[in-house]
């Protein structure tokens, strides 16, 4: 991953030897800087800061830069000799004409430079003599004028260490200076044409000392900040601006200039930044001013320190950084135009540790964002946010070469940007040690804790804004008084830590809930403690595990108020060296612990709590002289471990739960030779390593923890595959591409377990799919597979298909009736080929030949047990028909048979010559299923290409089984003759007793 690297290749964020300063910002927001100390002195950033490029192949010592308001490709820079001037956005650079006022020489230097725009680009210098009572001057340069050269503004005899143009020069023409006659420092203003302090009173700089004003001369530095609605005017009420003095000897500050028209004196009033910390005078380098509609805020970089002073009520009050810049000295600061919605501030200093830094927070805090003047040797630590994938949040402490390098990184961008939040250059901090995050961090919780010394005694900084600001708290014995180190620590919340310490005599664990006061410390051991895990379901279960530096592992089931060792008979260290301890995440089930020993071939281990009587070895893949310093486990249960011997690589284990033995794989893939990784930090897919051989942060992107995914055959499909030579060719299988997998493994068998696989049932491939050998007909199949490299997945889940029946060598063809018959019995005898290792037929009739709307269907459960078949319904007379059957096995069903054709014999004649319709079979047919059995026949895959079958002697007829028809709609039901002509006499007889009875009915009535 990206960390902080020097010079050009790390676009210069970490800079060695610099020393920053001259910081400017152009009217389209890019910065500009001095890199003092380096080859290349020019530096731009276009973005803020976060990374800069060096320009122009500028290798002078500088002492101003500017860039026009106009035009921001316009870019001036000063030497102490002369002006050099850029018209494409520093890329190039050029001389201007002569020297003005003869800098260079007698001992006369350019102190400062200001451009501005009236026509074209006005350029303006500061000079001063080094000379006791020999003096320089301001001059200017139109670049208007025909041939432009530099003009003396005769100021008089007076050093000149800031110039400055108003912010609306084009409208009052304004030219600002700070100058001294080496006793007094005076604040002058040129209008125009006119003379220096004609139009607006010089004022003077005096400190209040004891109640007596005392002059101050301005010695080494000075700047001059405008609000943003200056306004030159006197009686508009908003001509007034503030000046920073550094006078060499800690008697300068912040003067607000208030202008009066000459000639009164302008009043300067010194604002005195430091009183409310006891520094009544404090030398400033660099001020910036910011008008925020009513008020004025004010930032000022003190001269002798990294100290900045912010105030937000123009002046009156002044509350200095909580935490610091680093460096040590000429702190130049700026306030961008965009403040209001970015909320940012710009700091450079000079000095060991000096950096260019950045304060979200108006000054209370800084963070070390360039040119920052450290290295880093070592990666001590890192922690990441629990919710990485969706903040990409990571800390990271680093170590370098010199004293006070140590630095804590913050990177918000998964490692494309990164800020120093902490650093051993501050004031308080002597060293840093670990760097950690609660479970619960993100959202609402931005906590960080740091461990390390401070002022001699061991320390823990915690940060509940994310690392911008700390609390610090020493870490004290409740009952001896006696600081105690943190050798080991784990985070239970916000506000609560377990630290791993060791008193001398045996290793003890102190808890905190509130980060002031600690708990006794509970004895764990002799010797001193190496890690501690926290059980994935602590909250509920408070299990505790601790590995300590001898080969000891010990565990607490009630919250750390006791340990034992594990196992718990153990009078002996039961592993060597110092031990790093993990959670498996189901232990709540299964109560596995895994840990590692950093001893030489010592290796991983597995325990489960309650079951296992000793520590077992689990990862018999390690090469010789492996060393196991750390080790992870993932959600999802995979096993990661660091061997930390040259070329080691990280040890994998999807299965570590596994009884029979896991299965582990060393990966090296990204690793150059030689590296050797130590530490192992992981979060869902990603994993951390330090690569201490060449010092880089290594990340592991685990896309293969999940099984691959079949595609086809669907489980369970049956009937697959083409027939040649008596077997099944052409099946192949298809699966979804997995991310990160350049190759794949699969396997088929004839069961689940695949034992035995056999020979060219497996393969490897690097496509998304494998064509399998040729396969046995009516057999079912099982097959799986997994990413084979770089590294291996889970297997997918089994899945099986079923080859189609064998029905090659005699085609599967309809006998009898035969083909083209007619005068076919209403009830025919069917019979068919018989196919070896069928176990039932199906069978379709119709009146059509695409079978739409079948008069027989004998499929599914209705299929027949045998190849013949009598028919048990009867069908239409004088009708032709087609049929087919085809073969079906439990798991598979052959192609249908070619259809054959007959036709049933005609009605017979009737006596009375009439033409009676043939009996319907309609009302025979069974109605129940045959909507079911239809839905089946429409839905149902049918091959399309015939199996190969062998031929058995025909078996007799069965007796009839019961046949479902589909109703025939197209045809009334008829009825035989002989029934007509019995319901006819029946009727008459009928007829005849109610004509019989009637007559007596009437009879008994006459009378």
């Amino acid at each position: 991953m990206n960390i902080p690297t020097e010079g050009e290749a790390g676009n210069w964020v970490l800079a060695g030897g610099s020393d920053v300063q001259h910081l400017t910002m152009a009217v389209d927001g890019t910065l500009y800087a001095y890199g003092k100390g380096l080859t290349s002195t020019l530096f731009k950033s276009t973005d803020g800061g976060l990374n800069w490029a060096h320009i122009g192949k500028v290798q002078d010592a500088i002492t101003g830069i500017a860039v026009s308001p106009h035009d921001a490709s316009n870019i001036y820079y000063a030497t102490a000799s002369a002006v050099y001037r850029s018209s494409n956005g520093g890329k190039t650079f050029v001389e201007l004409p002569l020297s003005p006022g003869g800098a260079g020489t007698g001992h006369k230097e350019i102190t400062s430079i200001a451009v501005t725009w009236f026509n074209l680009n006005i350029i303006a210098v500061g000079i001063k003599d080094t000379d006791s009572s020999e003096f320089g001057g301001v001059y200017t340069l139109d670049e208007a004028d025909i041939i432009p050269d530099w003009v003396d503004t005769h100021i008089g005899s007076y050093d000149v260490y800031t110039v400055a143009f108003s912010p609306d020069y084009t409208s009052d023409r304004q030219l600002v200076v700070i100058m001294t006659d080496e006793t007094d420092t005076l604040i002058a203003s040129k209008i125009g044409d006119a003379d220096w302090g004609a139009n607006i009173g010089n004022a003077r700089l005096d400190r209040d000392n004891s109640g007596s004003p005392t002059a101050v001369a301005v010695a080494d530095s000075s700047a001059i900040a405008f609000p943003n609605d200056y306004n030159a005017d006197v009686g508009s009420g908003k001509c007034i601006f503030y000046v920073g003095i550094d006078t060499g000897v800690g008697e300068g500050d912040v003067y607000k200039i208030s202008c009066a028209e000459a000639p009164v004196i302008s009043t300067a009033t010194d604002l005195n930044v430091g009183g409310g910390y006891g520094q009544n005078n404090t030398d400033i380098t660099g001020l910036t001013a910011y008008d925020d509609d009513a008020t004025d805020i004010l930032l000022a970089g003190a001269a002798d320190s990294a100290r900045t002073f912010i105030s937000t009520n123009s002046g009156t009050k002044w509350t200095k950084s909580r935490k610091e810049a680093t460096g040590d000295s000429d702190t130049c600061v700026l306030i961008p135009p965009d403040f209001a919605t970015t909320g940012r501030m710009y700091a450079a200093t000079s000095g060991d540790g000096s950096a260019f830094s950045m304060s979200r927070d108006i000054g209370a805090s800084w963070n070390q964002l360039s040119l920052i003047d450290t290295s880093i040797d070592t990666i001590a630590d890192l922690a990441t946010s629990p919710g990485y994938g969706r903040d990409n949040t990571l800390f990271m402490l680093t170590f370098g070469s010199g004293p006070a390098t140590e630095g804590l990184w913050r990177s918000v961008d998964g490692g494309v940007n990164w800020e120093r939040i902490l650093s051993g250059n501050l004031a308080n901090v002597d060293s840093l040690k670990f760097v950690d995050l609660p479970p619960q961090y993100g959202g609402d919780c931005h906590t960080v804790f740091v461990a390390g010394e401070s002022n001699g005694s061991p320390a823990i900084w915690e940060s509940t804004d994310n690392g911008q600001t700390y609390r610090r708290r020493f870490t004290r014995d409740p009952t001896t008084n006696t600081a105690f180190p943190v050798d080991a620590w784990a985070t239970i919340d916000e506000n609560t830590l377990l630290i791993g310490s060791y008193d001398g005599s045996q290793g003890v664990i102190y808890r905190t809930t509130d980060g002031f006061s600690f708990s006794d410390g509970v004895p764990v051991g002799s010797q001193s403690l190496h890690s501690i895990a926290l059980s994935p379901d602590f909250e509920k279960d408070g299990t505790i595990l601790v590995g300590n530096t001898n080969g000891w592992v010990y565990c607490s089931g009630d919250n750390g108020s006791s340990y034992q060792p594990l196992p718990g008979d153990a009078t002996s260290p039961p592993l060597a060296g110092s031990i790093a301890v993990a959670f498996d995440p189901e232990f709540k089930t299964n109560h596995i612990v895994y840990a590692a020993s950093n001893n030489v071939d010592s290796g991983l281990y597995r325990f489960i709590i309650g079951h296992s009587a000793d520590w077992e070895s689990i990862d018999n893949t390690l090469p010789a002289g492996a060393i196991v310093n750390q080790l992870a486990v993932a959600s999802n249960g995979t096993l990661y471990a660091v061997n930390s011997n040259a070329n080691g690589g990280m040890e994998r284990c999807l299965n570590p739960t596994y009884a029979s033995g896991p299965t582990f794989e060393t990966v090296t893939r990204g690793l150059s030779e030689g590296v050797t990784l130590s530490g192992l930090w992981q979060c869902d897919l990603l994993l951390w390593s330090i690569d201490t051989t060449n010092g880089k942060l290594m990340t592991f992107y685990d896309t293969l923890t999940s099984p691959a995914t079949p595609v086809s055959p669907d489980n369970g499909a049956s009937g697959i595959g083409s027939l040649l030579d008596h077997t099944i060719r052409n099946i192949s299988l298809d699966w979804e591409t997995m991310d990160g997998a350049t190759s794949y493994e699969w396997q088929v068998d004839f069961d689940n377990n695949f034992s035995s696989i056999p020979s060219g049932f497996e393969g490897s491939t690097s496509a998304s799919s494998a064509h399998l050998p040729a396969l046995d007909p009516a057999t079912t199949y099982y097959w799986r597979v997994r990413a084979s490299a770089p590294i291996l997945s889970p297997w997918s889940p089994k899945r099986s298909f079923t080859t189609s029946l064998d029905t090659e060598v005699v085609a599967l063809k309809p006998e009898v009736p035969a083909a083209g018959a007619i005068g076919v019995s209403l009830r025919p005898v069917f019979q068919w080929t018989a196919v070896v290792g069928a176990d039932a037929y199906e069978l379709l009739v119709s009146p059509d030949a695409g079978f739409d709307n079948p008069a027989i269907v004998r499929i599914n459960d209705y299929a027949l047990s045998t190849n013949a078949w009598q028919c048990d319904v009867s069908l239409d007379y004088d009708t032709t028909y087609y049929w087919k059957v085809r073969a079906t096995t439990e798991s598979t069903k052959s192609a249908w048979s070619s259809s054959s054709i007959f036709t049933t014999e005609s009605p017979p004649a009737t006596d009375n010559e009439t033409s009676t319709e043939p009996p319907s079979s309609t009302s025979q047919k069974n109605q129940d299923g045959v909507a079911d059995l239809t839905q089946s026949l429409n839905t149902q895959s049918v091959p399309t290409t015939p199996s190969p079958m062998q031929i058995k002697p025909p078996s007799p007829p069965t007796p009839a089984q019961p046949a479902i028809q589909l109703p025939n709609l197209s045809q009334p039901p008829g009825v035989p003759g002989w029934i007509i002509y019995l319901i006819g006499g029946l009727l008459s007889i009928i007829i005849l007793a109610l004509m019989v009875i009637l007559a007596i009915v009437l009879k008994i009535k006459r009378f």
